[in-house]
């Protein structure tokens, strides 16, 4: 799995890691940070906040640490046992890196998102088309296409792209760009039924790749991951 860092000013660079910092003691160790939402997926506009997820490494510390300001939504979590029981949702999160500690091994901890892991994303998906027949909001429309969409492209290539617009290339759904310049711009020059027939086609789609039995998480390999990350570490 070949890792693409994604480019964030400089400068935002390093007000980002100043706000982790301040909220960790010196021991602790920054190893991932990574940008997704908006910025990531590629709707936002140039009031969106920065979306950063990450993990981190410190001994008798919180398992989550929260350390948004204005402008920028920033989580992260603990590298602790067991980190690679997670949702598709925090693979992808933490798969577009633009801060890595050389000496975290996140392509061997993104390995561990196998097609069970996907399978398990299906509520979430479904809650996003509801809400969108409920509420015909061009933002949760995007939302479901883009967490379909992304779980296919991983079920495809065994690799993240968070970027919806990159993978529509390949299915080229006319309404993407409609929604999002509702999303940012407002107007509704978007199509519901045409929409409706995307994301279906698209259910069936993942459907039919999650049920492929193989893919279930190597618990054996997954410890042997994690203890060696923590001598590093800890």
């Amino acid at each position: 799995m070949k890792l693409e860092f994604h480019s964030i000013e400089k400068e935002k660079k390093k007000r980002i890691v100043k706000m982790i910092k301040k909220k960790f003691s010196e021991k602790a160790k920054i190893l991932v940070l990574s940008l997704s939402g908006g910025r990531a997926f590629g709707w936002a506009n140039k009031d969106s906040d920065y979306d950063i997820y990450g993990i981190y490494a410190a001994k008798n510390y919180w398992d989550s640490v929260n350390a948004s300001e204005y402008g920028f939504d920033i989580n992260l979590w603990k590298l602790g046992n067991p980190i690679y029981h997670r949702s598709i949702a925090f693979f992808m999160d933490v798969s577009n890196p633009f801060y890595l500690h050389p000496k975290f091994d996140l392509k061997g901890f993104l390995k561990f998102c196998k097609i069970q892991t996907a399978k398990e994303f299906r509520g979430d998906i479904m809650h996003q088309i509801k809400l969108f027949e409920i509420v015909q909001s061009p933002t949760n429309a995007l939302y479901a296409y883009g967490r379909l969409m992304r779980s296919i492209y991983f079920l495809k290539n065994k690799k993240f792209e968070l970027n919806v617009f990159k993978i529509n290339r390949t299915y080229k759904f006319g309404q993407i760009e409609k929604l999002k310049i509702a999303h940012t711009e407002g107007g509704k020059d978007w199509d519901e039924n045409e929409i409706k027939r995307d994301l279906a086609k698209l259910l069936e789609e993942y459907d039919k790749f999650c049920q492929e039995k193989k893919g279930k998480l190597d618990i054996e390999g997954a410890t042997k991951w994690f203890e060696k990350e923590k001598k590093k570490f800890y």
